[in-house]
């Protein structure tokens, strides 16, 4: 065709150039800086979605670059600039959020809602054939209401339609074009809950086993509490996930996390999220009143860690340290073991150790940055990290030498002095970790790192085997 004639390529915004929704993504980050006032959305609602999205989008900016955006349709705005045709974005979102990312992909220009009317279905039909005239443009769109849009395209273009949608669309226009779009897949929502983290909640047990207690109703009370405490942290997850989207997509694992790619839907996520939560905090206190508080003391905290503290320079590795802490004391409540001060201070260390190399790691893998985003540390303060955690490494140390000696630990093992091969186990484990996150092998997270590293797994059964034989006579007894 002439250039003069060439159509332009008009495109939708929500769910088709970005994987998610403008007033979802705005209200997350609204609940991120200024908490009451995302809570207060449902209220704001009340004077109409377009006053409430003017709202949410004047008080939050989203930049471009913090948007999980579709290559697919990246592509197609691309192809259509380069051969010289004009490209407008077309949303419902409001014009203050939809403007910056018009700039970012090189838009002519765009249209948008203005807090009086909601730019969608007809309304949006209307304002385009009026702009450019029946069959005058091209439209990319995801949704069933835009088929009211498509009707009056020269070309439809869908993104990741259905397959009873994509048969509409044909019906419409025989060659229209099908681009892939973010599908809600099970996959990607199991692999958000992150259910390779529930093995921490194993610590549930750690009482259990160093009070020797063998009877089935008090495994299955710490069973039940592994199962609360799993469903819990897995929502844990998903907000920290929501409050980090912009962090997330900017980082270089972290991009890949279900919904900062824009794989897994925000929205159904956080739902989960709050049906999770509910769910472990009731299966808690059906366990017991005092196991039920424990966990949601658990619940809250790491509300406050993702919203606050993970933000504040080493309050965030004694927060880390205290959920670890946390789980232990939820499990000898819940099967009522007293936990002696030598246990408490023993796991204290470890978990403030094993705090450092997560921080560590992190600082070493974005060590070109020179500050991580939404953190308190700069690369600098590496050999500072490195110092804090093999000294809390040796702290643990001591503190289990100390207890060896004590007279509580030959009213509970034949055999104590065996004990002692602990200790070197321990200090090799975590200098180990220490220094692996030290040179970039660990990839932020030590758990994650240490459930699939052969040597961690020699060197715990080697401490199994050390227990036992510790045990070994008093259990032949």
């Amino acid at each position: 065709m002439p250039e003069r004639v060439k159509p332009p390529l008009v495109v939708d915004v929500d769910g088709t150039l970005v994987r998610g929704d403008l007033l979802v993504e705005g209200a997350v980050r609204l609940l991120t800086v200024r908490p009451l006032d995302a809570l207060a959305l449902p209220f704001r609602s009340l004077g109409g979605r377009a006053a409430l999205k003017r709202r949410v989008a004047g008080a939050v900016p989203l930049p471009p670059e913090t948007l999980a955006l579709n290559p697919a349709v990246v592509d197609e705005i691309a192809a259509a600039r380069s051969a010289g045709r004009e490209v407008w974005l077309a949303s419902a979102a409001d014009e203050l959020a939809v403007a910056p990312l018009a700039e970012a992909v090189g838009a002519t220009g765009f249209f948008a809602s203005d807090g009086r009317t909601n730019l969608a279905g007809d309304a949006k039909a209307a304002v385009l054939v009026e702009r450019f005239g029946e069959g005058g443009f091209d439209y990319i769109g995801n949704e069933r209401r835009d088929l009211s849009v498509w009707k009056h395209a020269r070309r439809a273009i869908g993104v990741g339609l259905s397959s009873r949608l994509a048969r509409a669309v044909r019906r419409l226009d025989k060659d229209a074009l099908l681009l892939p779009g973010p599908r809600l897949r099970s996959l990607d929502c199991l692999r958000a809950l992150r259910p390779h983290q529930w093995v921490k909640n194993v610590l549930a047990f750690a009482p259990l086993i160093a009070a020797h207690r063998t009877d089935t109703g008090s495994w299955a009370t710490a069973t039940g509490l592994f199962l609360a405490l799993s469903a819990c942290a897995s929502s844990a997850y998903l907000f920290n996930d929501l409050v980090d989207l912009p962090h997330d997509r900017g980082h270089r694992s972290k991009r890949r996390r279900p919904m900062a790619a824009g794989t897994a839907p925000l929205l159904p996520m956080a739902g989960i999220g709050a049906a999770l939560a509910a769910g472990g905090l009731a299966a808690a206190f059906l366990l017991s009143a005092e196991a039920g508080l424990c966990v949601l003391v658990y619940l809250v905290a790491t509300l406050a860690y993702s919203l606050w503290l993970k933000r504040k320079l080493f309050i965030d590795i004694v927060a880390l340290a205290g959920l670890y802490e946390l789980r232990v004391i939820a499990g000898s409540v819940a099967v009522s073991v007293s936990l002696s001060a030598w246990f408490l201070a023993f796991f204290m260390f470890v978990f403030l150790a094993l705090a450092a190399v997560k921080r560590q790691s992190e600082l070493r893998a974005l060590s070109e940055f020179g500050r991580p985003a939404g953190r308190a540390w700069t690369v600098e303060d590496l050999p500072v990290l490195a110092a804090f955690g093999s000294s809390s490494g040796f702290a643990a140390a001591v503190v289990l030498a100390l207890y060896i000696q004590s007279p509580e630990t030959g009213e509970l093992y034949a055999r104590p002095e065996f004990l002692w091969l602990i200790c070197p186990l321990l200090i090799y484990w975590l200098g180990r970790m220490t220094l692996l996150s030290n040179r970039g092998e660990i990839d932020d997270d030590p758990v994650v790192f240490a459930i699939t590293d052969r040597t961690t797994w020699m060197v715990g059964l080697a401490g199994l085997g050390v227990f036992v034989a510790a045990l070994a006579s008093r259990l032949a007894g």
